[in-house]
Order: C-alpha cells, then sequence, then structure tokens
C-alpha cells in the first residue's frame, strides 16, 4: 500500500474513532484520558495501518510490548483488576522474550534452532497489533462504559469494521485498484519500482498476471529519464513477485529513445517489444557485489552463459578495463521472511590488471570497482607479436591473451615447474628445453633417472655428458676412497685426497669437451638412483667441477642448464635424505650452490617435480619463476600458497590436463595467473631429423 493511502486511511480512521467516542461520551475529554482510545488509536490503528500492516518482526514485538506496558498505566487502580495483571504479565512476556530473541539470533528464523523459531512464531502471533491492541481496547471499553450500553455498542461496532472487514488489506485493495487505474493499464506495464541499489541495480514489485522472464529488457522512466534496463532475476515473498534489473550506459546506448511514448508513468517498468540482439546477454557475467577489493574481486553470478575457473572476466574501473581471473565460485541461499529462500552463485576472482599490449603484459590497477557494475566476459584482443627472446607458453583459458616468458630469464634465474603425474608437466619442461635449444649459445644438461629423456630426444644430437671411459675411471677411483677409508686410522689420506683430485679431472675433461663440442644436449647418467657413498660422492663432485668451469671459465661462452628431472631424488629435503645422510647433505649442498649464485656466471636450473614436500627448499626457493600444474597435497599448497598468493593457489587442486598457474620474474606479466599450454605432440619430433 502507497505511504499516501496509508496516511489517508489513518486520518479517516482517527476521525470516525473520535466521531465514535464523541457519540458515546457527549465531549472529548476522552482524548487525553480514557485508555480504550489511547490503545485504540494510538496502538491499535496507528501500528497496523502504518508500522506493521502486513508481518511483525522480533523488534516490532519488542516495540508492541513496551508500548502496552505503557499503555496500561493509564488504567485507574480501581480497574486493575485479575485481567488487567494478565495483560501485564503478557506484555512483559513479549518484552522479555523478543529482547532475548533480538540478543541471541544471528542468522535468518529458519535457519534458527527449532525452540526459537517456536517462540518467535508465538511471540508474532499474540504481539502483532491486530490482536495484542484489540484484547486492550475491547477491554478499557468495556470497562469504561459497561456492557450493553450504547458507548460500548458503538466502539464494538468500529472495532468489527476494523477488524473483521480488514480496514488494512481494504486500503491495500483500493491501493491496488488506484495503481491499475494510474499505471496497470498502460500498455506492456509489468511491474513498479520499489528501490535503487548502487545508482544502477532497481528492485521492482511485479503487477499481478503479468511474467517477466531473466535476461529480457525492460524500459521505464525514473526522475523523469527515460532509461532501459536488463532483467536479472525474479523471486517470490509475501505472496508478491519481485524482478531485479539493471541499467547501465552500455545498455541505453542499445535502444532509440525516441521511439518511447510519451505516456510513461515515471518509476513504472514496461516490457521493451525490441528484445535486440545486443551481445549483452552474451557476455554479461554478473554484477560485482559487495567486499571486493583492489586484489580480489566478489560478483553476483547473473548470466545465461556457462563460465568456470580460469575464465577472464573485465570490468570497467573509471572509463579503464581491468581484467580480473575467476578462482572461486560458491552457491548460497538467502533465507527471507516466512520460509522464502533466494538462491544465487557469488563468484570470486583475483586482478590481473589493466592489458598493456605494447608490452604484451597486465599492469596492475589500484583501485575497486563500484558495486553493481558489470561483469563481462573479457572481449578478444588484437593478435601479439611475441619478440625475440620471449617464447608464448600459453594463454588464458577461453581466451586469446598469451602467457610469455622470457627464456633469458627463466634459464639465469631459475625454473621450477611441478605438479603430479599425468598433468602435462613433463611434455611442458621438454618442449621449453627444446626452446632454450634454439638459442646458439645454450647447452643443456639431463639428469634423468627416467631414461624417458633419451628417447624424447631422439631427433636432437645428444650425448652423455661424462663418457663411459671417464665414467668407469671415476667409479673405479671413488670405489678405492671407500677401500681406503674403511681401513679408519690406518688410512692415508694422501692417497684418498689423490684419488679425488684425479676423479675431479676426468670429470672436468669430459665437461670441458661437451661445452666447447658442438653437442648441445647431454644426459647425465648414474649407474642407479641410491643414496650409496660412492654414488652420492660422484654426483657432488660433478656439480662442484661444473661450477668451477661456470665460475672461473664462464663456461666457455655458453648458457649452461640443469634439468633436475625427479628432483626429489637429487635435491632431497633432509627429512628425506637417504643412508649416507653427510654425503647426501654434501651433493645437495653443491647444487644449492649453483641455485644460490649460478645465475651470475649464466648457469641456471630447471627443477621438475611431482611435490614440493620433498624437494630441498633452499634450491626451490631459488627459483624466481614457478609453474604449477595440478597439486593434491597440503604441502605444496602451503609453499605455493606464499608464492603464488592464497586465493589462486586454492585452485591447484581442480586444474585441468594442460592447465597450470605460472608466476616469476621470467613470466611477461609479473602477477600469478592460470593458463592453457597448446597441445604438443612430441612424435613429430621423434619422426624428424632434427627437432631445433
Amino acid at each position: 500500500m502507497r505511504r499516501r493511502h496509508r496516511l489517508i486511511f489513518l486520518g479517516i480512521s482517527l476521525i470516525i474513532l473520535i466521531g465514535v467516542g464523541f457519540y458515546a461520551k457527549g465531549n472529548f475529554d476522552f482524548l487525553l484520558n480514557d485508555f480504550w482510545f489511547t490503545s485504540g488509536f494510538l496502538l491499535l490503528i496507528l501500528l497496523s495501518l502504518i508500522d506493521q500492516p502486513h508481518f511483525s518482526t522480533d523488534a516490532n514485538v519488542f516495540i508492541n510490548g513496551v508500548a502496552g506496558g505503557i499503555s496500561l498505566l493509564l488504567v485507574e487502580q480501581e480497574f486493575r483488576t485479575p485481567i488487567f495483571w494478565f495483560f501485564l504479565s503478557g506484555v512483559g512476556y513479549l518484552a522479555i522474550s523478543s529482547y532475548l530473541l533480538m540478543w541471541n539470533r544471528s542468522q535468518a528464523l529458519p535457519m534458527e534452532n527449532k525452540l526459537i523459531q517456536f517462540v518467535s512464531r508465538i511471540n508474532r502471533l499474540i504481539g502483532k497489533p491486530q490482536a495484542l491492541f484489540s484484547a486492550f481496547f475491547l477491554w478499557g471499553a468495556l470497562i469504561q462504559f459497561g456492557m450493553s450500553t450504547k458507548g460500548f455498542n458503538a466502539l464494538l461496532l468500529y472495532w468489527v469494521i476494523f477488524m473483521i472487514l480488514n480496514v488494512p488489506s481494504i486500503a491495500s485493495t483500493i491501493d491496488q485498484l488506484f495503481e491499475r487505474n494510474t499505471e496497470f493499464n498502460a500498455e506492456n506495464a509489468i511491474g513498479k519500482i520499489f528501490s535503487v541499489q548502487s545508482g544502477n541495480i532497481y528492485l521492482a514489485k511485479l503487477f499481478k498476471k503479468q511474467k517477466v522472464t531473466p535476461f529480457s529488457f525492460v524500459e521505464f522512466k525514473h526522475n523523469n529519464e527515460i532509461k532501459f534496463g536488463l532483467v536479472l532475476d525474479h523471486t517470490v515473498l509475501e505472496e508478491e513477485e519481485w524482478f531485479k534489473f539493471l541499467s547501465s550506459n552500455e545498455i541505453n546506448k542499445c535502444f532509440n529513445k525516441d521511439v518511447l511514448k510519451s505516456k510513461f508513468v515515471n518509476g513504472v517498468v514496461y516490457k521493451n517489444k525490441e528484445q535486440p540482439n545486443t551481445g549483452i546477454t552474451e557476455k554479461l557475467v554478473g554484477v560485482v557485489s559487495e567486499n571486493s577489493n583492489i586484489g580480489s574481486l566478489k560478483f553476483t553470478y547473473n548470466s545465461k552463459i556457462p563460465v568456470q575457473e580460469g575464465q577472464l572476466v573485465e570490468v570497467n574501473i573509471n572509463n579503464c578495463l581491468v581484467y580480473y581471473q575467476i578462482v572461486e565460485g560458491t552457491t548460497r541461499i538467502d533465507s527471507l521472511e516466512e520460509k522464502n529462500q533466494s538462491s544465487f552463485i557469488t563468484g570470486e576472482a583475483i586482478q590481473l590488471g589493466s592489458w598493456n599490449h605494447e608490452s604484451t603484459s597486465f599492469d596492475k590497477f589500484g583501485w575497486v570497482p563500484v558495486n553493481n557494475s558489470t561483469v563481462k566476459l573479457a572481449s578478444e584482443i588484437e593478435d601479439v607479436q611475441v619478440e625475440d627472446g620471449e617464447l608464448k607458453i600459453g594463454h588464458i583459458p577461453n581466451s586469446n591473451f598469451p602467457v610469455i616468458l622470457s627464456k633469458e630469464l627463466a634459464l639465469t634465474h631459475h625454473t621450477a615447474v611441478l605438479g603430479v603425474t599425468g598433468t602435462g608437466k613433463s611434455v611442458f619442461s621438454r618442449n621449453l628445453i627444446r626452446e632454450y635449444l634454439k638459442d646458439e649459445d645454450v647447452k643443456v644438461i639431463c639428469i634423468d633417472f627416467t631414461g624417458e629423456y633419451i628417447d624424447a630426444f631422439k631427433d636432437l644430437k645428444t650425448c652423455k655428458t661424462i663418457n663411459d671411459n671417464d665414467s668407469t675411471q671415476i667409479f673405479n677411483l671413488l670405489d678405492e676412497v671407500v677401500k681406503e677409508s674403511d681401513k679408519g686410522y690406518k688410512k692415508d689420506q694422501t692417497v684418498i685426497d689423490e684419488y679425488k683430485r684425479e676423479s675431479a679431472k676426468l670429470f672436468k675433461k669430459s665437461l670441458e669437451d661437451f661445452l666447447k663440442g658442438d653437442d648441445v644436449l647431454s644426459i647425465f647418467e648414474l649407474p642407479d638412483v641410491s643414496n650409496s657413498w660412492s654414488i652420492l660422492e660422484y654426483t657432488r663432485i660433478f656439480f662442484r667441477i661444473l661450477f668451477f668451469l661456470a665460475k672461473k671459465e664462464q663456461s666457455f661462452g655458453k648458457k649452461v642448464c640443469i634439468v633436475l628431472e625427479e628432483a626429489h631424488t637429487i635435491i632431497p629435503e633432509p627429512t628425506s635424505l637417504g643412508v649416507s645422510d653427510f654425503a647426501s647433505k654434501a651433493a645437495v649442498n653443491s647444487i644449492a650452490q649453483i641455485a644460490l649464485q649460478g645465475r651470475k656466471y649464466n648457469i641456471g636450473l630447471l627443477v621438475i617435480a611431482q611435490r614440493t614436500a620433498n624437494v630441498s627448499k633452499t634450491v626451490l626457493t631459488q627459483c624466481n619463476t614457478i609453474i604449477s600444474f595440478q597439486e593434491f597435497d597440503k604441502t605444496s599448497s602451503e609453499f605455493l600458497a606464499n608464492y603464488f598468493g592464497e586465493g589462486i593457489a586454492n585452485t591447484l587442486p581442480n586444474l585441468k590436463f594442460r592447465q597450470a598457474i605460472a608466476a616469476g620474474k621470467a613470466m611477461k606479466s609479473n602477477v600469478p595467473m592460470i593458463f592453457e599450454v597448446p597441445e604438443i605432440d612430441e612424435n613429430l619430433y621423434k619422426n624428424s631429423e632434427n627437432g631445433i
């Protein structure tokens, strides 16, 4: 019922009540002195028509109880019978219990426990104005005039008219008739605006027998300005239908305002007959919701198009398109009054920034979007030209936004590729190695115990980092070291040192041959992957000599990439070391030295591992670029959350095949993002003569 009509009926009811009172008493003294008038007008009529015409909340019941208690104080002492004390106890109960309910309730009533629901619903039933103050009004009239008097009969008739005929309902019905006469009969009128949220979201009440469908267009006049809107959703509350629609400059530009009829009523919503194919519904994802911040976007999903994790969306902030990547979606149900519920989906996306086409990267944007701004699927951009020394390793899912990596920074500043088996990690890594080798000054040493690399790189000219003859001699020397060391206090340290020097010379000779020769890819082999002393010492001396040549000889003008496949077997965490802890730590420390200082001498690591938990954090934390495919274990998620940020790291278990998260110094855009690796067919290389 409109406010004006409620006020009119309030005035009419007051005039009639005063007339009845004057008829009963012959004067107007009752206006200030009589309890029946106070309870009848101030409480029954006023609250029923103005404050609580439809239903009462716990707060309303509390106010009714307090107001009723105060009104009872007007009753004179001679009339304070047991009924008076019964009424006073009743309003005291209502006031106290409703106050406690307001204090203890923390959620919508249907979500509370059964006891709270029962007490609240009982209170709302007996505490509504029509019930509570009807009892006061009739009792007051009875004690004032007595039974079968003209005064009591007149007031009883007034109460019958007000309650039995339900004046508030009659008022509402008449109000709807007025509404129909002035607005509903207008062509295509479907509802009336009830409220405006943040300037561009409107809530409207649907006229009876009218229908509205989500994602249809409407037109309306608001503040005497003609606008257009897009319906977002439709709900039912208190036996009335409501719909929410969005109006924006983008939507308004799609229509011709000149063809609108001048008879449109301000605040009334009309169907739009055109329903043009604007493309808006094909891109609209939803609207910005509360609690968004600079780095994270929260939005309500209102769309007929499907979206998924990793999808790129855009929001216009201060005339600048800012891009966000979806990382989370949550279903929600808001409980409304009287068992009504509204279900919807909320999404969360992290900011990538505004797109800089010249630098082919995202620039961080330093502000938040306005509430209820439109969130749309990202539009495609012009094709990007990848510069020399750069590599397009993939694209953001369902878009043509490229993910670009600097090969030099990825090599010299160390890169880690992580992920469980079967996610595309190894194929991606081997393809990255091929891209490294396209540069003439790059040499790659693969430390691989899986045997996959020899087969995968058959098309390239590969060699053994340490040839078979030198490898045999080195192991023989190390066996002699073991024999001499087993003599205990009788061992000759001079002999041991000489054996180690001889083995170091052989390592140095083989490495120099590789670095100076024509071969660009070598495989470092071990007889097994056990942590025996000789194996660990063999590995330690190899890395020590390699670092020595890089430091002293600058690797003879070459950049060296060391590939650590199944890195947990080569650089394990201290907690997972093998039998010979001292030897294991020495081997890990030799690799850690390269991780810490290698980039000064153009020597870098490509660390490939399934789980971060078993890999040396000393080495892993020196990897300035991390590309992580799907991960499940908690240790990996916690480690990568510190690197990527918790929001995007939570998506690791949900990544699809060939999807990964990339961030770090080598990435053109230094913000973590989900990307998709293109399909790579390694058979093409195996069947070719030269894969470089």
